[in-house]
């Protein structure tokens, strides 16, 4: 069973855009050590999408063999075409990967109609042999109503998790919950984590946010699991506005510079082109952000 914190992980570049294998490797260690519940590795968080396919594989089995087992891995798959992706599925299975999280299928303007994203998770359910994560973001712009993916989990065997992005998301993890008939495992939050408190309030079984502050999402949850609402609202409000800052102002994975501050990883460096906004007195305003709640000195 999926619970809990599950950070996306950063992918970790040097400043000429390869990827930094020994700042991963500390990420890891890192997140690990502030007592995550799993991993999400490839994820949109992740630059999953500036990856190259060889990209993808080498960091997938990489993380797979420095975690060793010691929690959950969720190995994103998105594309498009069922068939990658269900191929990318099988390679994350026979690595160890516990689950499988991936998007509906969409590419620039198209975007299939319903009859199509069922044809696209029945082909991963019958190929994968992992549990699938299906991920309702707003990124797809596809509308996932609440009794199509009631049906997806009672229908499919593999589809056993919700990640949701899209809308009313406590609105919507209630609804998914409350009509699911069991065959939903679980429901994670995603938005950067930004209300964890209340979604947890609504059901959500887990939260997958970036993870420069892996340990504060992990203390929040074991306050909320100990009954303690009061004293995590007290404590996760003044990061939650560093949440809400990264997601809304200061996004697309730049707030990888708080890794770097925070000793973790060697660089910041994002896959180019990199965000026009993701200037100097920007990264300086995040770690104001971050200075304010405490996250950093």
């Amino acid at each position: 069973m999926l619970e809990g914190v599950f950070p996306i992980l950063a992918t970790c570049f040097d400043a000429d855009g390869t990827i930094d294998y020994g700042s991963q490797k500390r990420l890891i260690e890192f997140c690990l050590d502030c007592g995550v519940h799993g991993l999400v590795m490839l994820a949109n968080a992740s630059e999953g999408h500036l990856l190259s396919e060889e990209e993808k594989r080498s960091l997938a089995e990489f993380g797979l063999r420095e975690v060793r087992s010691r929690v959950p891995v969720i190995i994103t798959v998105n594309h498009p075409s069922a068939s990658a992706a269900s191929a990318m599925s099988v390679f994350a299975r026979d690595l160890g990967a516990s689950a499988a999280m991936m998007l509906p299928p969409f590419f620039g303007r198209w975007r299939p109609g319903l009859d199509e994203v069922r044809r696209y998770f029945e082909l991963l359910d019958g190929a994968a042999g992992l549990p699938l994560v299906v991920q309702d973001h707003a990124l797809s712009d596809l509308n996932l109503p609440v009794p199509f993916l009631v049906d997806l989990a009672n229908s499919l065997s593999g589809v056993e998790y919700f990640k949701l992005e899209s809308g009313n998301i406590i609105h919507k993890a209630r609804r998914l919950l409350e009509t699911g008939d069991g065959a939903v495992k679980g429901v994670f939050g995603g938005n950067s984590g930004v209300f964890l408190p209340e979604e947890r309030e609504a059901g959500c079984r887990g939260t997958m946010p970036a993870c420069y502050m892996p340990d504060v999402f992990r203390r929040t949850w074991d306050l909320l699991e100990s009954g303690s609402r009061g004293e995590a609202l007290d404590y996760f409000t003044p990061f939650s506005r560093l949440a809400a800052y990264e997601k809304d102002v200061c996004n697309r994975c730049v707030w990888k510079e708080l890794l770097v501050a925070r000793g973790v990883i060697a660089c910041g460096a994002v896959r180019e082109p990199r965000p026009a906004f993701a200037d100097d007195w920007q990264i300086e305003q995040l770690m104001k952000v971050a200075r304010s709640c405490g996250l950093i000195g």
